[in-house]
């Protein structure tokens, strides 16, 4: 009895002080993985997609394309930066187009034209934004295109490009090779698994086979590269040897390369596969190794964590592949002080979703309509939105060339399932590194995202002596789809800012200072530098190179076809003779009627304006018949208000957008009349003519125009003031967001256009650049084929709402 007592005592104590060990790892574990997910979706990176409608173009033509900004992390888009950069650059990283896009509001698609100026010759299209440059490696999106231009001299027949030739030649007995260990080191007592990537000078996948030798010249391993230049190698490493990559070389000496060191105070993480079942394994060299020696792993897929153990010494643990979404899961290995020992990253099979891209039939004939429809289900069979880009192309004329610059998402997903393991092992890059150093911290360490003002109207207003003006009214009025009319007032500095969202390119803005009470104060507008476009150098790895004999076979066929599309009409009896047509010329009114609302309005022009209104639309208007002025509010004879007061007035148009009443009441002066400060903070200079509208024409604008109508409309080229004068006064032009392009196609469902004798030689059909599938994940789009039999190309290529990039294509006949 007393034995038995004791037993159990001693089982208390035991599995007690088991639970309080088994504890304290866990609370570890918990704190560690709760640290790196939070520290991880708190990454603001930021990486890039672009998707043209072809590779080979011929200046005169049109890049359309498609750039999407996506989470570096989460993999879905993202619209953090408020402006994508996309420009396009030659061979000597010299811009030769650039755009900005409206990233923040997902409106990523653009076109650029290719003038005859530009030479035949390699070019880059590039995508970034501010943030994604601000680091020590700057992080860009690039496209290759090759440009056409009978005109210019090809480069090969250049003197630079024979050089660059020569330089080809001498470079074909040489490769790039790079060695990547499994785990990130090479480490000793254990197989070493060695991942290969082989490839030609100008980044194109070289095909070929190797083997690896210790340093007492004997071959521990062979191996033999795929079309993507990859291949592994494993081999029993020993602690003390040095081993070499050698490279066949068609009869030549090996191309020899070293193989990296042991690292004695290594961990490595590694997968075994045996009977379909696939483990993790966790080796400690022996400088670093002990039996009770703890160490952490954390399983991740985009930003969630999927998976989470720890374990002592060396050990292997099960893959539990069934947490994991299909895709890419990285493992992260640490030591019990956080620091990262080892990673790994590898792609986890499923059911990856499906692209439905159907029309309504096979064959079509000329001019005929062609309804296409998307439609994206994911494994459980619901649907998924997705963004994405349509382009069609005629098949038989169209110019394909070896395109080493296809995306890595767009190259993964072209692999075999056995070639996937070692593209992770040699092209991914994880995100253990920037932020291990977060997860360190003894506190939660956040950076606070960077307000972006890039878009930003901002300066200061100085009086003659350059003294700041403080307190005075800047108003801006901008030429924007929804009229801006905003004021700011002046601080200390005599700086003044309107963070405004998103403007389009080329928008005209105009600023006008006055006192609160609206009269114009003499005084110079300084405008700080309104957009920071980021300067960029492109890494030289990632400018890739088509292949010379394609470039060569594609150029003849593209300049073919050109000649072939070419029409040379002669003068002749299909041309109309000359006619002379003699006529009176109306006198200039000295504004554009066309804008002219009704022929009973009364009009102040521009002329009488300047003469007039000594620099205030204010006391301009009252030059028309039917304007006046009681108890300090304007009035229109024949408006059906009675009394007087803000709600008596006549309503303020401009550039035919109504001014709401609510924003003139919010303009600030001594001033009664609400009018006449708006009418006050527009710049004469910038007006083509105004008009009042004070009779029943005013009904058009509803009951909004029964006090009666100022419209004020603005000119359409805008004669700039000297920036160096004292007069109050600023308008400019600035670079904004890119007007959308629409692509330019027939509507044949216009009988004029079906039955027009003109032909139709299209090869590039449509182009849709701003596809986005509804809540059912599908999406209707048409579009009509040309004149010629053709077999067309209808490619989509986009990314779903998880992350998930995808090219689809289908062909369709025209008989």
């Amino acid at each position: 009895m007393y034995r038995r007592k004791v037993y159990l005592l001693f089982a208390f104590v035991f599995l007690t002080q088991l639970g309080i060990a088994q504890k304290a790892p866990l609370a570890t574990l918990d704190s560690l993985a709760g640290r790196f997910i939070a520290e991880l979706r708190n990454t603001s990176a930021e990486k890039f997609q672009i998707f043209t409608n072809k590779q080979v173009y011929a200046v005169g033509e049109i890049v359309w394309f498609k750039a999407f900004v996506q989470d570096l992390v989460s993999k879905r888009l993202t619209g953090k930066s408020n402006i994508l950069f996309v420009d396009m650059v030659d061979a000597n990283d010299h811009i030769v187009n650039q755009c900005m896009l409206h990233a923040a509001a997902f409106k990523t698609d653009g076109s650029f034209m290719l003038p005859d100026t530009l030479a035949s010759g390699h070019y880059w299209l590039r995508a970034y934004t501010a943030s994604s440059v601000a680091g020590k490696e700057p992080v860009i999106g690039i496209q290759p295109i090759y440009l056409i231009n009978s005109l210019k001299p090809d480069p090969e027949k250049s003197s630079n490009l024979k050089a660059m030739n020569m330089a080809q030649e001498s470079f074909k007995d040489s490769l790039l090779v790079n060695i990547h260990p499994e785990g990130g080191t090479v480490i000793g007592g254990a197989t070493t698994l060695l991942a290969i990537k082989v490839t030609k000078m100008n980044g194109i996948p070289f095909s070929g086979s190797g083997f690896i030798k210790d340093n007492r010249d004997s071959i521990v391993a062979r191996f033999t590269t795929n079309s993507a230049g990859l291949a592994k190698a494993s081999f029993f490493c020993f602690s003390y040897s040095q081993y070499k990559v050698h490279m066949v070389n068609a009869g030549k000496p090996d191309l020899v390369y070293n193989v990296p060191p042991v690292n004695m105070f290594a961990a490595q993480l590694g997968l075994l596969e045996n009977n379909g079942i696939r483990k993790l394994r966790i080796v400690l060299e022996d400088s670093l190794y002990r039996r009770d020696k703890l160490t952490f792993l954390l399983g991740i897929s985009g930003d969630s964590l999927c998976f989470s153990s720890f374990g002592k010494g060396s050990y292997e643990v099960v893959l539990p592949e069934y947490r994991f979404p299909k895709g890419i899961a990285q493992f992260f290995l640490f030591d019990e002080e956080r620091s990262l020992l080892s990673k790994r990253s590898l792609f986890i099979e499923g059911n990856e979703p499906l692209i439905k891209l159907v029309t309504e039939k096979q064959k079509y004939t000329a001019r005929e309509k062609v309804n296409l429809s998307l439609e994206i289900t994911g494994a459980n069979q619901k649907t998924i939105p997705a963004s994405f880009s349509i382009t069609v192309e005629d098949r038989a004329k169209e110019v394909v060339l070896q395109n080493p610059g296809l995306s890595k998402e767009a190259i993964f997903t072209s692999l075999a399932a056995a070639d996937k393991d070692l593209y992770l092992l040699t092209d991914y890059k994880s995100l253990g590194d920037e932020i291990i150093l977060k997860i360190k911290l003894p506190k939660h360490w956040e950076e606070q995202p960077k307000e972006d003002s890039s878009l930003y109207i901002k300066g200061r207003v100085i009086d003659g002596r350059g003294r700041p003006l403080v307190k005075k009214i800047v108003t801006l009025f901008g030429d924007m789809k929804s009229k801006l009319f905003v004021s700011d007032t002046t601080d200390e500095k005599g700086a003044f800012n309107f963070p405004l969202i998103a403007y389009y390119d080329q928008t005209k803005f105009n600023l006008q200072v006055t006192e609160p009470s609206g009269i114009l104060i003499p005084s110079k507008i300084q405008l700080d530098t309104m957009l920071k476009i980021p300067a960029i150098k492109t890494p030289a790895h990632l400018k890739q190179y088509f292949e010379w004999e394609d470039i060569t076979a594609v150029r003849k066929k593209l300049v073919l076809q050109i000649a072939n599309d070419t029409i040379l009409q002669r003068r002749g009896k299909e041309w109309l003779t000359d006619v002379t047509v003699r006529g009176y010329v109306k006198k200039d009114p000295g504004y554009d009627v066309k804008k002219r609302m009704s022929l009973f309005s009364k009009v102040i022009p521009a002329d009488l304006l300047q003469r007039a209104g000594n620099g205030s639309l204010g006391n301009a208007i009252f030059r028309a018949p039917g304007i006046h002025l009681r108890n300090g509010y304007v009035t229109v004879t024949g408006g059906n208000s009675f009394g007087t007061g803000p709600q008596t007035e006549p309503l303020l148009v401009v550039d035919g957008v109504p001014i709401p009443s609510d924003t003139l009441d919010k303009l600030s002066g001594s001033e009664p009349s609400p009018l006449l400060m708006a009418l006050n903070r527009i710049d004469p200079a910038t007006v083509d003519f105004i008009e009042v509208l004070t009779g029943s024409e005013s009904a058009m604008f509803g009951t909004r125009g029964g006090n009666g109508v100022i419209i004020v409309n603005t000119r359409s080229t805008m004669l700039f003031d000297d920036p160096t004068k004292n007069n109050g006064m600023r308008n400019f032009l600035v670079k904004g967001f890119q007007v959308p392009e629409k692509f330019d196609h027939p509507d044949y469902a216009i009988k004029e256009n079906r039955l027009s004798k003109i032909p139709d030689n299209r090869t590039h059909i449509y182009w849709y650049g701003d596809g986005v599938t509804d809540e059912l994940g599908k999406s209707a789009l048409s579009f009509y084929t040309a004149d010629g039999s053709a077999t067309y190309s209808i490619i989509v290529q986009g990314i779903t709402a998880e992350g998930f990039v995808f090219r689809k294509e289908i062909m369709i006949d025209r008989k």
